[in-house]
């Protein structure tokens, strides 16, 4: 007996809904047993609302403006500042609900709770990501010894489901995180760059030949990690870099 893909389809949606009936999807961030925003999705419509910025944003360091300022090309965040990077893209600020979940993102049971947001993150910014069609992703790397230390490293797993749902190649192991660093949320904007200077390298002989990357962290706030990750990739050949994130997290300058 031959089983059209149409009929195959109808009994995937009959099993999942079957599931769902029996067993009720909870929303990862809220965990009540809400409306999904659709059915791949593992976070409520009412959670993906209150993560997702709706003021404009820089169109250079995603941060927050005001309604009539023209962030088109800079803003107050990111003016004078030289990126190695061209764009970056992020859910919202990292405030209220978005770093509730960004928090509970790193711990050990975090992971699902990544995917969701990477969902959101690939769902609303796709006009974007279709613009930049990047030829491979790369995730922020850690120090060896954060790696020991750490059950899970937010950006790897952030990397592989953007990677997934974007269909394009993600590695691991092209970039390195050379030099043990102060924690840049406990340093102010003044050391931040001086702490991040040198602290990643490219794999031996690695070579990206024009290629386009995007480069995947949970937080930027000043812009330094990402800068010196970009560095290191455009010094390798890299055309263009571009930066995703879960939220973007402001501060005076």
């Amino acid at each position: 007996m031959r089983w059209t893909q149409a009929a195959i389809q109808s009994i995937q949606r009959g099993s999942a809904q079957l599931l769902d009936f029996c067993f009720p999807r909870r929303c990862l961030l809220c965990e009540q047993e809400e409306t999904l925003a659709d059915t791949d999705s593992s976070l409520c419509l009412p959670c993906q609302q209150k993560l997702v910025v709706d003021s404009p944003q820089c169109a250079r360091c995603a941060a927050n403006v005001g309604p009539y300022v023209d962030a088109s090309v800079d803003c107050v965040q990111c003016r004078g500042d030289r990126f190695a990077f061209e764009q970056v893209i992020s859910l919202g600020i990292y405030q209220d609900e978005l770093r509730t979940a960004c928090l509970r993102a790193k711990l050990s049971s975090g992971q699902p709770l990544i995917r969701g947001l990477v969902e959101s993150l690939e769902t609303h910014r796709r006009p974007v990501l279709d613009r930049w069609r990047p030829d491979l992703i790369i995730p922020v790397p850690h120090h060896w010894w954060e790696r020991l230390t750490r059950r899970h490293l937010s950006p790897l797993t952030m990397a592989e489901a953007l990677a997934a749902r974007l269909r394009c190649p993600v590695r691991f192991d092209l970039l390195a995180k050379c030099k043990s660093t102060e924690k840049q949320a406990l340093l102010p904007r003044s050391r931040r760059w001086d702490n991040m200077r040198g602290a990643f390298r490219i794999a031996g002989g690695t070579q990206f030949s024009g290629a386009s990357i995007l480069l995947v962290d949970d937080v930027m706030t000043s812009g330094a990690t990402a800068h010196e990750c970009s560095r290191a990739l455009k010094a390798a050949g890299a055309a263009h870099i571009y930066v995703a994130v879960l939220a973007r997290a402001q501060v005076g300058r």
